[in-house]
Formats: structure tokens, C-alpha cells, sequence
């Protein structure tokens, strides 16, 4: 028990001496000998956790990711006939900024590397589409219900998510919205929200 204790430490020192050098370098510019550095362990210690850097940059976004999943799945779709969905919308996008706000350096690097990394953009696909997913969910529960209007719901949960990633965007790598971050969200939900609610609603 001991043992894997020590072993799970290592790792995490790794990670975290990682996420140091990407923020300093660059995830292109990060050799395994910047982050061993970093991390004070010996180039044996490193090769028994991870084999390359895209490894252990992987690891830091599957932490992220799952943390995202955890708040996506949660979300009680099947009592939103209950719940104003503004409210609910601007909820979802609160949570993802805590996740966000909590693995900052991870996640600005990953808005960084997506631009030019095909391959780590093929990995983030999947994230993508279970954000879609939970928006679209929300939106056909709100018009079956009758709370929202008639609309094509797959297009709007397309332009929500990708109005949540411009504002991220914006925040994490041009430093801006830093003091009144939820409130830029909550205006960008108001803004697609005051398209397809019913009147009765708001």
C-alpha cells in the first residue's frame, strides 16, 4: 500500500512539473528532460509512468475531461419541464467555468495546442460532442415541454457551445473578461436564450 502510495506522488509530481513547464514553453517546446527537471526525479523514475511527453500531456487533459464529464452527465435533463431554462443553461456554463477556472494552465494550453496539433484536436472531438449533446438535450426537453420555441435544436446547441469556447477563448488567451467572466457568460446565454424562450418564461 505503501509502495503504490509513493508511486501515485511520483506521478502526480510529474504531472504537476509538467503543467509548469507547457505554461513556461509550450506543450511543442517540452522535452522529457524540461519536465524530469522540473520535477527533480531521475529520466528512470519519468520512463516508469509515462513514455513521451504527448503522454503525459494526454494525462492532464483526460484529468480535465473527466472532471467536465462528471458535471455534464449530472445534469437532471429529465426535471428541466421544472426548471427555467435560462437559469439552467447559465447553471451548465457556471460549471464548466469552475472546472476551467480550477485546471486553467491545462486548459489554455489545450486551446493553444488545438490550433496547430490535429492529433490532440481529434481527442478533444469527443468532449465536444457530449457538451453539444447535454445542450441539445436540454433544449428538445425545454420545446417538448412547451417552455421554448420551436427551433432547430441541434444548431442552437452548436452556437451555444461554440459562443462558450469563444468566451473561454477570449479569457484564457487574450486576458480578457477576467473581472466580470460569468457575467460575459451569462449575457452570451441571455443573447441565444432570448431567440427561442417563450415570453411567459423570462
Amino acid at each position: 500500500m505503501r509502495q503504490e502510495r509513493r508511486k501515485q506522488l511520483t506521478r502526480e509530481r510529474i504531472l504537476n512539473a509538467a503543467r509548469a513547464v507547457f505554461a513556461e514553453k509550450g506543450y511543442a517546446a517540452t522535452s522529457i528532460a524540461d519536465i524530469v527537471k522540473k520535477s527533480r526525479i531521475a529520466r528512470g523514475t519519468f520512463y516508469l509512468h509515462f513514455q513521451t511527453v504527448e503522454q503525459v500531456f494526454q494525462e492532464l487533459l483526460r484529468e480535465v475531461f473527466l472532471e467536465i464529464q462528471r458535471e455534464l452527465t449530472a445534469l437532471p435533463v429529465e426535471t428541466l419541464d421544472q426548471v427555467h431554462f435560462r437559469q439552467a443553461l447559465k447553471d451548465l456554463a457556471h460549471s464548466l467555468l469552475a472546472v476551467f477556472q480550477k485546471n486553467r494552465p491545462t486548459v489554455s494550453l489545450l486551446l493553444v495546442t488545438l490550433s496547430g496539433d490535429p492529433a490532440i484536436r481529434v481527442q478533444t472531438i469527443w468532449f465536444q460532442e457530449l457538451l453539444v449533446a447535454s445542450i441539445r438535450a436540454m433544449l428538445e426537453r425545454g420545446i417538448s415541454s412547451r417552455r421554448l420555441r420551436q427551433h432547430d435544436a441541434e444548431l442552437m446547441s452548436y452556437l451555444i457551445a461554440g459562443g462558450l469556447r469563444e468566451v473561454l477563448t477570449q479569457w484564457l488567451i487574450y486576458g480578457r473578461y477576467e473581472k466580470n467572466l460569468e457575467a460575459k457568460v451569462d449575457e452570451m446565454v441571455n443573447i441565444y436564450m432570448n431567440g427561442v424562450e417563450l415570453l411567459d418564461n423570462q
